[in-house]
This record gives structure tokens, sequence and C-alpha cells, in this order.
């Protein structure tokens, strides 16, 4: 199942979060000191200033055929997500920055020359490589004992939260769920209180030309994750651009 579905309505961009559950990369948690206390259910949310949407965004859907990347999520008003594995094309994850950067110029809120200015800003942060991903996660001592011989150390994580009125953009570097190393995550997280009920389980996030200004943050956010986060986010948006 697609999570979240985005669609154009009334001429808006229509962000289509369905909540169902806290297992997948559409997350309902509460804002506590600076992080995500603790996950929600929908009534929980409901009249919860502090309640907001953990999203984990995607942003890649190349498929290199014959030396040439394409982005196939672009053809009619469907996005479709791909990954390539050897000779094979299998289903991965939606390019869903991609589609709204695409979706915001086919209606005129954003224009080539506003993508161009990002690209620059995204060049700059590769020839100052200035990433999260330089930023060290340091083991601190805290002195306590938990058992016998047992101490506790604190981890912690380098991160960069960009934080605006009715939403904010967080990104953390962490460990790997299912390789070794660590990379850095980005999320996308709008207050509950900013979206429009669609369904009893389906609410909407509405981006219009007054608010698209979130996903030009968002394609920085990406690009001053790691150095191949930077160049993933060139290669794509010179492709929707071309």
């Amino acid at each position: 199942m697609i999570n979240p579905t985005i669609t154009i309505e009334n001429n808006e961009i229509s962000i289509n979060f369905l909540i169902k559950n806290n297992a997948s990369k559409i997350r309902l948690k509460e804002r506590k000191n600076e992080m995500g206390e603790r996950f929600l259910t929908l009534n929980e949310a409901l009249g919860n200033e502090n309640a907001y949407i953990e999203w984990q965004i995607g942003y890649d859907t190349k498929v290199k055929s014959n030396n040439d990347y394409k982005i196939e999520c672009l053809k009619g008003n469907e996005y479709i997500y791909y990954k390539q594995k050897k000779d094979k094309t299998e289903k991965k994850y939606p390019a869903e920055l991609m589609v709204i950067i695409k979706y915001a110029l086919d209606l005129g809120f954003l224009t080539k020359e506003d993508i161009k200015d990002i690209l620059d800003k995204v060049d700059y942060i590769y020839d100052k490589d200035m990433y999260l991903d330089n930023h060290p996660i340091i083991g601190k001592d805290t002195g306590i004992f938990l058992y016998d011989d047992f101490k506790i150390f604190n981890r912690i994580l380098p991160m960069a939260i960009l934080k605006e009125k009715d939403y904010f953009i967080e990104m953390e570097r962490k460990q790997m769920q299912y390789a070794a190393g660590y990379q850095v995550m980005v999320y996308v997280c709008p207050y509950f209180k900013s979206l429009n009920k669609k369904s009893h389980d389906t609410y909407s996030w509405i981006i219009d030309k007054g608010n698209i200004d979130i996903f030009k943050k968002v394609l920085l956010s990406f690009s001053l994750a790691s150095k191949q986060h930077n160049r993933d986010i060139k290669d794509l948006v010179r492709i929707i651009i071309s």
C-alpha cells in the first residue's frame, strides 16, 4: 500500500496520510523536549497541540536503462516506484519528494529558475563539504553503574532541526537498520493540527503556492545529509527540469 498518496486536487497538492499504525514510514508522535517522546493513536492526537506526523519521505526512483536515467513516476498523474536489480526492475519506494516538485512545477508553484537557485545552493554545500554525515557519534561515560561492573554510557547522535510554525524538518545520523555503518535520515514532520481530515483515518497536508517553500527546504535538507544524498538530489532535480 502506498502511504501517503500524493494527488492534485483543486489546483493544490494533497499529501494524504493514512493513520493506521506506527510500524511504517508514517508515524504519529508527540513532540516534547525537541524529541518525539512517544507514539500516539489517532484518538490521542486529536486536540493535542504537540502531535505530529513523522514522515520518512522518499526521494529516489532513478532507473538506469541503456546508460540513461529516467523517473518513471512522472508519467501522467500517477507515480510508479522502482528498484533496479541486475537486469530486473522491482518495485521499491515512491519518489515522493520528486513527485511533489514535479507537481509544483506543473501548477506554477515553482519555476525552473527557483529550481536552478536551489541547485546553486546544493552545489555550494557540495563544494564546502558541509554534511551532517561528517559529524561523529559520541559515546559519553555517565559515571553510573547499572549493576555490578556494568557501566552506563550515553550515545550522542548528531541531529539538525529546522523549525517552522506548522512543521519541522529533522535530520539524524543513526545506525543503519540492516547493514553495518551509519546513515543520515531525513524526516518531514507536519504538526497534526495543520492537517485536514479527509476520511475517518486519512488526513491531508495541503500544499499550494503559499507554502511550497517547505519542499525547497526539504531538498536542501537532503543535500546537507551526506555527499551521496547531495549527488542524488542534483541528478534527480536536473532530470525534472531537463
